[in-house]
Parts: C-alpha cells; sequence; structure tokens
C-alpha cells in the first residue's frame, strides 16, 4: 500500500517494482526486435468492384427472362452491398478458391530456401493429416474433405468489405507471398463472377429454353400430322370453317322453312276465314230499288200533331198536372213510341243479280289450296335437305372435340413456341452478358501486385519498441501497484486500518544511534505517550506484531533509551509499573498465543509493522485480534522505512524539479 500524491511517489513506484520494470521492459524489447525479423511476412493484393444501385428485388431466378439487373435491393433501412458480400464469401466461391490455392500450392517454388521450406510444409501438412485421421477414427473429429477444411479457413481470412454510402466493393487476399496473393485474389474474383452469373441463372435458362423449344417444335409437327389426317377424313380444310359452312346452310334452309311454313299458315288461315264467311254471303244481292215515305207512320204523325194541339187548348183552362192534361201527355207518348217503332221509308221495287264477293271468296280459296300443297312439297324437300345436313353435322361434331383439341394444343403450342423464342434470346443475350461479365458489378480494380509487405513493419517495429516497451513496463508497474498489498509508508494507514499512526521509523544503514531521522521518529512516539500517567501512576506499553522479524525488540530498546534521558525509570518485565516507571513488554506475534496473555493489562498497545514486507490483510488481522481479545489497540508504528530512489538519483531529479 503507498499513496500517489506527487511524481516522487509515482517515481518511488519505479525503483519499488525496479526488477519487474526491467524484466518487463527488456522483454517487451526483445518480443518486438524479434517479432520484426521473425514474424511471418504479409503480402496484400486487392480487387475493387463497384456495384451499381439497380431496381432488382430479389435474387431468385427469373420465370421470364429480361436483361440481368443484379441483385441489389435499394433499401432505406438495410445497405444493399450486404448481400454482395456475402455471396463474395458464399461457401461456393471459397470452394472454388480452395480448389484453387491447391492446385497452385502443390507446384514446388525455386530456390533453395523456398523448396526447404515448401517440402517442410508439406512434412508438417502430412503430420497433421496423419494426426486428424486418428483423431477422426476416434470419433473425436469428423471427416472432411482437404478442400472443404480449407474453404471455412478462407472464408475467415479473406476479407471483403466497403465504406459506409460506397459503392465499391474491396476484395482483399493476405497472404506470405505476393504471388500467391495475386493468384488467390484472381481466382476469388473469377470464382465471384461465376458464381454470381450462376446465381443469375443465364445458362440454366437457355439450356431450358433450347430444350423446351425442341421439344415443342417435335410436338407442334406431331399435332399438325394428326389435324391433317383428321381433316382429310371430314374432306375439309378446317374444322370451324366445315362447320360454319354447314351451320350456314342449315340456318337458310331453317330460315326457308320458317318462311314456308309461316306462309302456309297464312293460307290456312285465309282459307278458314273465307270458309266461315262465306256462308254469310248472298248468293244474289240487290243492284237497284225504289224508296218513298211510309203511309202509316205519316198518318200517326198527323194524329200525334192533334194531340198537341189539343194540350195547347187545354192549357188555356187547366194547369199543368191537371188530370185532363196528364191523360193527354199519356196518349202523346204512346203515340211517339208507335211513331218510333214503324219504319220512315218503304221500299216500292228492287232489281236482284249473283253476288260477285262469293265468287271471288270461292276463287281465292281454290288459290289457296294449290298454294298450301306448292308449300308442302318445298318444306318437305327443305326437311330431307335439313336432315342430309344435320348427318353431316353430327359427323363433323363427333370429330370437332378431337380436331378442337388438337387445334387448341395446336394454338397453345405455337404460342408457347414463339413465346420461349422470344425468352430464349433474352436468355442467350443474358448469358453472352455473364460470360463477358457485363451486369451492374464492374471490375474497376484489377487483383494488384505488391512486393512490398504489409506486415511486419520491421522499421516501424524497431523504431517503436523503446516507446512501447516503456509502455508496457509502466503498465506492469501499473498493475502490480494495484494487485501490491504491502505496506510501504503510512500515508492511508491510519484511514484504512482505522488505529491512529505513532510514528514511521526509517532504515538505518550506517550510524545507529545518531541518526537523526531514527530520533525524530522515536521522539514522535514519546510525545504520544501519556507523560502525566506516568508520574502519576506508571505507564505500561506493550509492543507487538502480526509475525516475527517485525523489530519489536529494536522499537523497544532505542524507545527505552530516549525515556532514560528524559528522566523516566524503565524496565522490562513484569506488571504493574510504579509512579514515574515505564515498562516496555515485548510480546510474541499475535499469532502466539502467549501474546495476549503477556499484553493483558497493558495501558498501551501498539503494533510494529516492518515496511515493504507485511501486508495490509495480515495488519488488519492482527489489529482485530487484538481488538476483540483485549479490548483496545492505541497506534502502529511503521518500523524500517525506506525511501527508494537512491539519493544520486533523487538529488538531481529534486534540483530539476525545483526543490532546492
Amino acid at each position: 500500500m503507498i499513496e500517489i500524491r506527487s511524481l516522487r511517489d509515482a517515481l518511488r513506484l519505479l525503483f519499488i517494482f525496479g526488477r519487474e520494470f526491467k524484466l518487463a521492459l527488456l522483454t517487451t524489447l526483445a518480443v518486438v526486435i524479434l517479432g520484426a525479423f521473425l514474424l511471418p511476412n504479409r503480402y496484400v493484393s486487392d480487387a475493387r468492384l463497384l456495384v451499381k444501385p439497380t431496381e432488382s428485388a430479389s435474387v431468385q431466378l427469373p420465370v421470364q427472362p429480361g436483361p440481368d439487373a443484379g441483385f441489389v435491393q435499394q433499401s432505406p433501412q438495410r445497405d444493399p452491398l450486404l448481400d454482395e458480400e456475402k455471396m463474395a464469401t458464399s461457401a461456393p466461391v471459397m470452394l472454388k478458391v480452395a480448389q484453387t490455392y491447391l492446385a497452385m500450392s502443390s507446384v514446388p517454388p525455386k530456390g533453395g530456401w523456398a523448396l526447404f521450406k515448401f517440402r517442410m510444409g508439406q512434412a508438417l501438412s502430412w503430420c497433421k493429416e496423419m494426426l486428424r485421421n486418428v483423431l477422426v477414427g476416434i470419433g473425436l473429429m469428423d471427416e472432411a474433405p482437404v478442400a472443404d477444411r480449407l474453404a471455412a479457413r478462407l472464408a475467415k481470412k479473406l476479407q471483403v468489405s466497403h465504406d459506409p454510402g460506397s459503392n465499391v466493393m474491396e476484395m482483399r487476399v493476405s497472404w506470405n507471398d505476393p504471388h500467391v496473393a495475386q493468384g488467390i485474389s484472381r481466382a476469388w474474383v473469377d470464382a465471384y463472377f461465376d458464381e454470381r452469373a450462376k446465381a443469375a441463372g443465364g445458362e440454366a435458362l437457355f439450356n431450358f429454353y433450347e430444350e423446351q423449344n425442341r421439344e415443342l417444335n417435335d410436338s407442334i409437327i406431331a399435332l399438325k400430322r394428326q389435324l391433317r389426317e383428321q381433316l382429310r377424313v371430314i374432306d375439309a380444310t378446317s374444322v370451324e370453317q366445315r362447320i360454319e359452312d354447314v351451320t350456314d346452310q342449315l340456318q337458310k334452309l331453317y330460315r326457308q322453312r320458317r318462311e314456308l311454313q309461316a306462309e302456309r299458315e297464312a293460307l290456312v288461315g285465309i282459307l278458314g276465314s273465307a270458309g266461315r264467311q262465306l256462308p254469310a254471303v248472298a248468293g244474289e244481292v240487290v243492284t237497284e230499288r225504289e224508296i218513298s215515305l211510309n203511309p202509316e207512320r205519316e198518318d200517326l204523325k198527323l194524329k200525334l200533331n192533334g194531340l198537341k194541339q189539343q194540350r195547347l187548348d187545354l192549357l188555356r183552362n187547366f194547369k199543368e198536372g191537371a188530370p185532363p192534361v196528364r191523360a193527354l201527355d199519356e196518349s202523346i207518348a204512346a203515340l211517339e213510341a208507335e211513331i218510333n217503332g214503324v219504319d220512315g221509308n218503304v221500299v216500292r221495287s228492287r232489281n236482284v243479280a249473283p253476288n260477285a264477293l262469293g265468287a271471288r271468296l270461292r276463287q281465292d280459296m281454290q288459290d289457296a289450296r294449290l298454294n298450301v300443297a306448292k308449300i308442302d312439297a318445298n318444306v318437305a324437300e327443305i326437311d330431307s335437305q335439313i336432315k342430309q345436313l344435320q348427318g353431316e353435322r353430327e359427323e363433323v361434331m363427333s370429330a370437332e372435340p378431337s380436331l378442337s383439341r388438337l387445334s387448341l394444343e395446336l394454338s397453345s403450342a405455337e404460342k408457347t413456341f414463339a413465346q420461349y423464342s422470344d425468352y430464349l434470346l433474352r436468355a442467350r443475350v443474358i448469358r453472352d452478358l455473364n460470360r463477358a461479365r457485363l451486369s451492374n458489378v464492374a471490375l474497376v480494380g484489377q487483383s494488384s501486385f505488391t512486393p512490398s509487405r504489409v506486415f511486419p513493419k520491421s522499421m516501424l517495429m524497431l523504431l517503436l519498441s523503446i516507446p512501447v516497451a516503456f509502455a508496457v513496463a509502466l503498465v506492469v508497474v501499473f498493475l502490480l501497484y494495484l494487485m501490491d498489498q504491502r505496506i510501504h509508508d503510512g500515508g492511508r494507514l491510519e484511514k484504512t486500518l482505522g488505529v491512529p499512526l505513532l510514528a514511521t521509523v526509517p532504515e538505518i544503514l550506517h550510524d545507529v544511534d545518531g541518526s537523526q531521522p531514527l530520533r525524530a521518529a522515536l521522539y514522535r512516539i514519546y510525545c504520544r505517550l501519556p507523560l502525566e500517567q506516568i508520574a502519576a501512576q506508571g505507564l505500561s506499553v506493550g509492543l507487538t506484531s502480526s509475525r516475527s522479524g517485525e523489530g519489536v525488540s529494536f522499537i523497544a530498546s532505542r524507545l527505552a533509551i530516549v525515556l532514560r534521558q528524559q528522566g523516566y525509570s524503565v524496565r522490562d518485565g513484569q506488571l504493574p509499573a510504579g509512579p514515574g516507571e515505564v515498562v516496555l513488554v515485548q510480546a510474541p506475534p499475535v499469532s502466539d498465543e502467549n501474546a495476549l496473555i503477556q499484553l493483558r493489562g497493558c495501558d498501551r498497545i501498539v503494533l510494529v509493522v516492518k515496511t515493504r514486507s507485511t501486508t495490509v490483510p495480515a495488519v488488519e488481522n492482527a489489529i482485530a485480534l487484538l481488538r476483540d481479545a483485549l479490548g483496545h489497540v492505541d497506534g502502529v508504528v511503521l518500523n524500517r522505512r525506506v525511501f527508494e530512489i537512491p539519493p544520486r538519483y533523487w538529488k538531481p531529479i529534486s534540483r530539476w524539479l525545483g526543490a532546492y
């Protein structure tokens, strides 16, 4: 435990952990220097591809081929180049790269040292394969081809990336040989374009549509042959035309028959009407007659006039409604009714002749009967023609399903053939574009050949070796400082242990008795003692430690000298102390059971702690034990405190810092 309050305390850490600091410094220097010379070289080959954004929605094979739109999907929430990167590191691509590398690595290089390393690598690979075969045989590993295992390792080594917002995808290969790195990079780019073209489906679509066109062509020829045989049977160029011709003839005959039937019905109606009217037509008609007034009606009118004259005469003497007037009104009404029942004219003479209407009706009926007979003959002829055409139609209709089926199949096959021919042309375009690597991905940077290695940077490592070594050593010192539990000074001791620090006794190397720091520390202990109690009733001071060798005897002997110089009687031994007397009890470590017995009854209990060796947990344990057993611990004395920075270093540093 050390408190860092200034640069001096930080420098103390370097001397406290000086051996570890030097070891970390030298180790780091050795590692960096050896790495600069012995680390395997790494060479990089880069290839850059420009991915042009498109509106393609998926990477699935198209049902209807069109221009190769690529596989980049525009999305505001997802980087569109991620699909391309996934495809570049997919298993088929890595497998092709692995196979190419295996073919390249099987060729021995030129040069003695290179050939030696090549043979050593082959021997190591053979040993690894033998060991793997043993592990596979006992079931600890699964059997896998060499190319598959190499492809899995390459998928982790080969890097493909792009900058955010950029459409340029960079494919990087890092290898121990620039030629091999360039060869792997080229194989990677070729495998990526091949797999991408395969995923686009140009070759597969072309083969598919070409095979379909061949099959459809054979099917069309067979269908036309069958259709020709069927049409030869029904003696027609096409079933639709034959059915249409027969149907038109039947429609015309049906129309004529309906017209004749309508005409026959009209003639039959005329015959019936004439037959009904003929009995009502008189055989003779009056051609001339003479008409005059009826004398009987005239006589009745004269009588009526006389009655009306009588009524007028009566009204001179009687009122309306008088019995004579009423009787006369009744006679007038009866006479008028009789007049109305008598015709006004009478035929005096007439001439009679045969009726021309009856003769005309009889002639028309005869003509109608003749026309009905003609219509019946025409209808019979039409019926025979209809029956013949219906037979022909039945024959055509019986062959029509097969002919229609053949026609539909032929039409569908021809349409499909035409559409597939168009698709075949587009698929050929896609195939040729993919073969020429013309798509939305363009190779803008060929696989580079970089003879300068990218790792290790030997000169940079050598230049940075000393700063890095110092930095690592300082980090090691800091970690040791964090893990160090030893007590080096008393800066935080009182706060940590909860016990007052009485004094810090420095390490004495030469002048033991006349050392000023030692006398100052002893007098600090003396000043912390209850001097009034010594004069009144005496004082007993118990000194103990957490373990042996902490300096209890040294502190007791030097404290006794100081007390005697101040005129007090000091002794070692039994308690209690008398007035003016100080008893110093040198107890064994608290881990000894006799220590608590010897310290029982002491007025003051002081724990002596040796710096640089005693740890905080040990002191805490000793204090807790003393408190539990005796009830109090009155102070701690740090013994053999060392200022770790030697004077020959500290004086120039302090002068530089302005201490003098």
